[in-house]
């Protein structure tokens, strides 16, 4: 299983719909806050992750194909 694949159902438990994996989740209001928290907590169960709260950033957590990059840099792939 790719890590899309791993990522995108995360994101669309929290966000209650479908995403396209470039949609931007912020700008679409389709995270808040909360909802951030929440994913970054299910991305450090899924993927046995640590993230620190500075990575927590729109640059990092703003889309799928985003989450799936910074996934990838934190475990090393």
């Amino acid at each position: 299983m790719s890590l899309i694949e791993r990522i995108k159902p995360l994101v669309e438990e929290i966000a209650f719909k479908t995403v396209n994996i470039d949609e931007p989740l912020y700008t679409s209001n389709l995270i808040d806050s909360m909802g951030t928290v929440d994913l970054a907590m299910m991305l450090e169960e899924e993927f046995d992750i640590k993230i620190d709260t500075r990575d927590i950033i729109e640059s990092n957590f703003d889309s799928v194909n985003k989450l799936t990059d910074y996934i990838k840099s934190r475990l090393g792939e």
